[in-house]
Protein backbone atom coordinates (compact mmCIF):
# COMPACT_ATOMS: atom_id res chain seq x y z
CA UNK A 1 0.00 0.00 0.00
CA UNK A 2 1.52 3.31 -1.15
CA UNK A 3 0.65 6.61 0.48
CA UNK A 4 0.85 9.82 -1.56
CA UNK A 5 -2.33 11.85 -1.03
CA UNK A 6 -3.26 12.58 2.56
CA UNK A 7 -6.19 14.37 4.20
CA UNK A 8 -5.63 15.74 7.71
CA UNK A 9 -8.91 16.16 9.61
CA UNK A 10 -8.61 18.46 12.62
CA UNK A 11 -11.14 19.07 15.34
CA UNK A 12 -10.17 22.60 16.45
CA UNK A 13 -12.15 22.35 19.69
CA UNK A 14 -10.69 19.00 20.76
CA UNK A 15 -9.31 19.24 24.27
CA UNK A 16 -5.59 19.06 23.50
CA UNK A 17 -5.47 20.54 19.98
CA UNK A 18 -3.59 23.84 19.67
CA UNK A 19 -2.76 26.08 16.73
CA UNK A 20 1.04 26.01 17.28
CA UNK A 21 1.05 22.21 17.42
CA UNK A 22 -1.17 22.00 14.34
CA UNK A 23 1.25 24.24 12.42
CA UNK A 24 4.16 21.90 13.23
CA UNK A 25 2.13 18.83 12.20
CA UNK A 26 1.00 20.39 8.91
CA UNK A 27 4.56 21.36 8.00
CA UNK A 28 5.87 17.88 8.79
CA UNK A 29 3.17 16.08 6.81
CA UNK A 30 3.38 18.40 3.79
CA UNK A 31 7.10 17.64 3.43
CA UNK A 32 6.41 14.02 2.45
CA UNK A 33 2.81 13.89 1.19
CA UNK A 34 0.35 15.81 -0.96
CA UNK A 35 -1.50 17.24 2.01
CA UNK A 36 -4.99 18.64 2.31
CA UNK A 37 -6.31 19.94 5.64
CA UNK A 38 -9.93 20.22 6.77
CA UNK A 39 -11.33 21.38 10.10
CA UNK A 40 -14.55 19.97 11.50
CA UNK A 41 -17.44 22.37 12.08
CA UNK A 42 -19.86 20.24 14.06
CA UNK A 43 -20.50 16.69 15.21
CA UNK A 44 -20.71 14.34 12.24
CA UNK A 45 -18.58 16.54 9.98
CA UNK A 46 -15.51 14.29 10.24
CA UNK A 47 -17.50 11.41 8.80
CA UNK A 48 -18.55 13.58 5.84
CA UNK A 49 -14.96 14.70 5.25
CA UNK A 50 -13.62 11.15 5.42
CA UNK A 51 -16.34 9.89 3.07
CA UNK A 52 -15.39 12.59 0.56
CA UNK A 53 -11.74 11.53 0.91
CA UNK A 54 -12.77 7.99 -0.05
CA UNK A 55 -14.71 9.32 -3.04
CA UNK A 56 -11.64 11.36 -4.06
CA UNK A 57 -9.48 8.21 -3.77
CA UNK A 58 -7.26 9.64 -1.05
CA UNK A 59 -4.69 7.16 0.22
CA UNK A 60 -4.74 8.12 3.89
CA UNK A 61 -6.98 10.06 6.27
CA UNK A 62 -5.25 11.28 9.43
CA UNK A 63 -7.39 12.49 12.32
CA UNK A 64 -5.97 14.94 14.87
CA UNK A 65 -8.57 14.78 17.63
CA UNK A 66 -10.03 12.48 20.25
CA UNK A 67 -11.72 9.08 20.02
CA UNK A 68 -15.14 10.49 19.14
CA UNK A 69 -13.94 12.28 16.00
CA UNK A 70 -11.74 9.31 15.12
CA UNK A 71 -14.86 7.12 15.35
CA UNK A 72 -16.63 9.32 12.80
CA UNK A 73 -13.77 8.78 10.35
CA UNK A 74 -13.72 5.05 11.11
CA UNK A 75 -17.37 4.81 10.07
CA UNK A 76 -16.58 6.39 6.70
CA UNK A 77 -13.37 4.43 6.04
CA UNK A 78 -14.48 0.94 7.14
CA UNK A 79 -14.62 -1.43 4.18
CA UNK A 80 -12.64 0.90 1.88
CA UNK A 81 -9.04 1.00 0.67
CA UNK A 82 -8.40 4.39 2.30
CA UNK A 83 -6.37 3.94 5.47
CA UNK A 84 -6.67 5.70 8.82
CA UNK A 85 -3.92 7.43 10.77
CA UNK A 86 -4.41 8.91 14.24
CA UNK A 87 -2.76 11.78 16.12
CA UNK A 88 -3.81 12.24 19.77
CA UNK A 89 -5.87 15.36 20.38
CA UNK A 90 -8.47 14.23 22.90
CA UNK A 91 -8.70 13.69 26.63
CA UNK A 92 -8.25 9.91 26.68
CA UNK A 93 -6.88 8.85 23.24
CA UNK A 94 -7.69 5.17 23.77
CA UNK A 95 -7.11 3.98 20.19
CA UNK A 96 -3.82 5.89 19.93
CA UNK A 97 -2.53 4.16 23.07
CA UNK A 98 -3.80 0.74 21.97
CA UNK A 99 -1.93 1.10 18.67
CA UNK A 100 1.29 1.89 20.55
CA UNK A 101 1.48 5.45 19.24
CA UNK A 102 3.03 8.19 21.46
CA UNK A 103 0.51 10.45 23.19
CA UNK A 104 2.51 13.57 22.35
CA UNK A 105 1.02 14.84 19.05
CA UNK A 106 4.33 15.87 17.47
CA UNK A 107 6.01 12.58 18.39
CA UNK A 108 2.97 10.71 17.11
CA UNK A 109 3.22 12.56 13.80
CA UNK A 110 6.86 11.51 13.43
CA UNK A 111 5.94 7.87 14.03
CA UNK A 112 3.02 8.12 11.59
CA UNK A 113 5.20 9.63 8.85
CA UNK A 114 7.85 6.94 9.29
CA UNK A 115 5.36 4.13 9.07
CA UNK A 116 3.51 5.63 6.12
CA UNK A 117 6.75 6.12 4.19
CA UNK A 118 7.59 2.48 4.89
CA UNK A 119 4.11 1.50 3.65
CA UNK A 120 3.26 -0.01 7.04
CA UNK A 121 -0.48 -0.58 7.22
CA UNK A 122 -2.45 -3.36 8.82
CA UNK A 123 -6.05 -4.41 8.79
CA UNK A 124 -7.96 -3.95 12.02
CA UNK A 125 -11.02 -5.75 13.35
CA UNK A 126 -13.87 -3.46 14.42
CA UNK A 127 -17.03 -3.85 16.41
CA UNK A 128 -20.36 -3.07 14.76
CA UNK A 129 -23.25 -1.95 16.97
CA UNK A 130 -26.61 -1.07 15.44
CA UNK A 131 -24.87 -0.21 12.17
CA UNK A 132 -22.17 1.91 13.85
CA UNK A 133 -18.56 0.75 13.78
CA UNK A 134 -16.42 1.14 16.89
CA UNK A 135 -12.70 0.67 17.37
CA UNK A 136 -12.33 0.56 21.16
CA UNK A 137 -15.55 -0.02 23.09
CA UNK A 138 -19.32 -0.12 23.25
CA UNK A 139 -21.38 0.14 26.40
CA UNK A 140 -25.03 -0.49 27.20
CA UNK A 141 -25.95 0.79 30.64
CA UNK A 142 -23.84 2.54 33.22
CA UNK A 143 -20.90 3.77 31.12
CA UNK A 144 -23.24 4.97 28.37
CA UNK A 145 -25.32 6.82 30.97
CA UNK A 146 -22.16 8.42 32.35
CA UNK A 147 -21.05 9.53 28.86
CA UNK A 148 -24.49 10.98 28.20
CA UNK A 149 -24.27 12.98 31.43
CA UNK A 150 -20.74 14.08 30.54
CA UNK A 151 -21.87 15.28 27.10
CA UNK A 152 -24.34 17.69 28.68
CA UNK A 153 -21.48 19.37 30.58
CA UNK A 154 -18.97 19.46 27.67
CA UNK A 155 -15.86 20.32 29.71
CA UNK A 156 -13.44 22.19 27.42
CA UNK A 157 -10.10 21.48 29.11
CA UNK A 158 -8.54 18.11 29.89
CA UNK A 159 -8.28 18.84 33.62
CA UNK A 160 -11.93 19.83 33.82
CA UNK A 161 -12.89 16.84 31.65
CA UNK A 162 -11.26 14.48 34.16
CA UNK A 163 -13.14 16.02 37.10
CA UNK A 164 -16.51 16.06 35.35
CA UNK A 165 -16.00 12.53 34.01
CA UNK A 166 -15.32 11.22 37.52
CA UNK A 167 -18.41 12.93 38.91
CA UNK A 168 -20.56 11.63 36.02
CA UNK A 169 -19.44 8.04 36.57
CA UNK A 170 -19.85 8.28 40.35
CA UNK A 171 -23.36 9.69 40.00
CA UNK A 172 -24.54 6.99 37.58
CA UNK A 173 -22.93 4.16 39.57
CA UNK A 174 -24.22 5.21 42.99
CA UNK A 175 -27.49 6.95 42.16
CA UNK A 176 -28.49 5.32 38.89
CA UNK A 177 -27.39 1.68 38.96
CA UNK A 178 -26.43 0.55 42.48
CA UNK A 179 -29.34 -1.44 43.89
CA UNK A 180 -31.20 -1.44 40.57
CA UNK A 181 -32.74 -4.68 39.29
CA UNK A 182 -31.19 -6.17 36.16
CA UNK A 183 -33.61 -5.44 33.31
CA UNK A 184 -31.59 -6.43 30.24
CA UNK A 185 -31.24 -9.86 28.66
CA UNK A 186 -27.81 -10.69 27.27
CA UNK A 187 -26.87 -13.45 24.82
CA UNK A 188 -23.24 -13.94 23.74
CA UNK A 189 -22.45 -16.09 20.69
CA UNK A 190 -25.82 -17.83 20.85
CA UNK A 191 -25.32 -19.04 24.44
CA UNK A 192 -27.78 -19.12 27.32
CA UNK A 193 -29.57 -15.81 28.03
CA UNK A 194 -28.60 -14.05 31.25
CA UNK A 195 -30.00 -11.08 33.12
CA UNK A 196 -27.77 -8.05 33.08
CA UNK A 197 -27.72 -4.62 34.68
CA UNK A 198 -25.03 -3.22 32.39
CA UNK A 199 -22.92 -4.60 29.52
CA UNK A 200 -19.52 -3.35 28.39
CA UNK A 201 -17.93 -4.63 25.18
CA UNK A 202 -14.22 -3.87 24.88
CA UNK A 203 -11.63 -4.16 22.13
CA UNK A 204 -8.73 -2.84 24.21
CA UNK A 205 -7.15 -3.11 27.64
CA UNK A 206 -7.45 -0.64 29.24
CA UNK A 207 -11.07 -0.06 28.27
CA UNK A 208 -10.64 3.66 28.97
CA UNK A 209 -8.54 6.01 31.09
CA UNK A 210 -8.90 8.36 34.04
CA UNK A 211 -6.11 10.90 33.61
CA UNK A 212 -3.22 8.57 32.68
CA UNK A 213 -4.44 5.59 34.69
CA UNK A 214 -5.97 2.73 32.75
CA UNK A 215 -9.41 1.42 33.71
CA UNK A 216 -9.26 -2.34 33.05
CA UNK A 217 -12.90 -3.25 32.48
CA UNK A 218 -12.10 -5.86 29.80
CA UNK A 219 -8.58 -7.01 30.82
CA UNK A 220 -8.13 -9.72 28.18
CA UNK A 221 -9.23 -7.55 25.26
CA UNK A 222 -6.92 -6.94 22.31
CA UNK A 223 -7.21 -5.29 18.91
CA UNK A 224 -6.04 -8.59 17.44
CA UNK A 225 -8.91 -10.67 18.86
CA UNK A 226 -12.69 -10.44 19.02
CA UNK A 227 -15.13 -8.79 21.41
CA UNK A 228 -14.60 -9.02 25.17
CA UNK A 229 -17.86 -8.81 27.08
CA UNK A 230 -18.29 -7.87 30.74
CA UNK A 231 -21.80 -8.26 32.14
CA UNK A 232 -22.76 -6.78 35.50
CA UNK A 233 -25.66 -8.69 37.08
CA UNK A 234 -26.13 -6.55 40.16
CA UNK A 235 -24.30 -3.82 42.01
CA UNK A 236 -24.29 -3.19 45.75
CA UNK A 237 -23.13 0.22 46.96
CA UNK A 238 -20.83 -1.34 49.55
CA UNK A 239 -18.93 -3.23 46.82
CA UNK A 240 -18.25 -0.15 44.69
CA UNK A 241 -14.91 0.87 46.36
CA UNK A 242 -13.52 -2.68 46.04
CA UNK A 243 -14.52 -2.95 42.38
CA UNK A 244 -13.07 0.50 41.65
CA UNK A 245 -9.68 -0.56 43.07
CA UNK A 246 -9.74 -3.73 40.97
CA UNK A 247 -10.56 -1.78 37.82
CA UNK A 248 -7.41 0.30 38.31
CA UNK A 249 -5.19 -2.67 39.07
CA UNK A 250 -5.69 -6.41 39.41
CA UNK A 251 -8.84 -6.64 37.24
CA UNK A 252 -10.06 -9.43 39.56
CA UNK A 253 -13.57 -8.01 39.26
CA UNK A 254 -14.07 -10.31 36.23
CA UNK A 255 -14.13 -13.28 38.63
CA UNK A 256 -16.76 -11.70 40.90
CA UNK A 257 -19.99 -13.58 41.55
CA UNK A 258 -22.08 -10.63 40.34
CA UNK A 259 -20.31 -10.46 36.97
CA UNK A 260 -19.61 -12.63 33.96
CA UNK A 261 -16.85 -12.25 31.38
CA UNK A 262 -16.43 -13.62 27.87
CA UNK A 263 -13.22 -13.25 25.85
CA UNK A 264 -12.99 -13.20 22.05
CA UNK A 265 -16.69 -13.26 21.22
CA UNK A 266 -18.19 -12.59 17.79
CA UNK A 267 -21.81 -11.66 18.50
CA UNK A 268 -23.63 -9.97 21.36
CA UNK A 269 -27.38 -9.43 21.65
CA UNK A 270 -28.96 -7.19 24.30
CA UNK A 271 -32.70 -6.73 24.74
CA UNK A 272 -34.89 -5.03 27.33
CA UNK A 273 -38.46 -3.90 27.83
CA UNK A 274 -37.04 -0.67 29.27
CA UNK A 275 -34.94 1.62 27.03
CA UNK A 276 -31.23 1.61 27.90
CA UNK A 277 -28.50 4.09 26.85
CA UNK A 278 -25.76 3.03 24.41
CA UNK A 279 -22.34 4.52 23.64
CA UNK A 280 -19.69 3.65 21.05
CA UNK A 281 -16.12 4.96 21.42
CA UNK A 282 -17.41 7.54 23.91
CA UNK A 283 -20.24 8.93 21.77
CA UNK A 284 -23.89 8.40 22.65
CA UNK A 285 -26.14 6.39 20.34
CA UNK A 286 -29.25 7.29 22.31
CA UNK A 287 -31.57 4.76 23.91
CA UNK A 288 -32.38 1.27 22.65
CA UNK A 289 -34.60 -1.65 23.53
CA UNK A 290 -32.55 -4.00 21.37
CA UNK A 291 -28.88 -3.88 20.43
CA UNK A 292 -26.97 -6.27 18.18
CA UNK A 293 -23.17 -6.12 18.30
CA UNK A 294 -20.93 -8.15 16.03
CA UNK A 295 -17.28 -8.42 15.10
CA UNK A 296 -16.35 -6.98 11.71
CA UNK A 297 -13.12 -8.74 10.81
CA UNK A 298 -10.34 -6.85 9.01
CA UNK A 299 -12.70 -3.97 8.36
CA UNK A 300 -10.26 -1.05 8.46
CA UNK A 301 -6.76 -0.28 7.20
CA UNK A 302 -4.66 1.52 9.83
CA UNK A 303 -1.18 3.00 9.59
CA UNK A 304 0.32 1.90 12.89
Amino acid sequence: MRFHRLLLIVNPVARTVSRPTLAVIEKALSADFRLEVAETKQRGHARELAAQAVADEMDLVVVFSGDGTINEAVNALAGTKTALGVIPGGATNILVRALGIPIDPVEATGVLIGRALDDEARSLHLGLADGHFFAVNCGAGVDAAAMRRLDTKFPETKSRYDRVALRSVAWEVLAGYAGKAADMELVVDGGEPERSLSVMVGRTDPYTYFKDRGIRITPQASLGTGLDVLSLHKLNRRSVPRIALQLFGSARHVKGRDMSYVHDASHVSITSDTPFPVQVDGDSLGEHRKLEIQLAREALWVVA
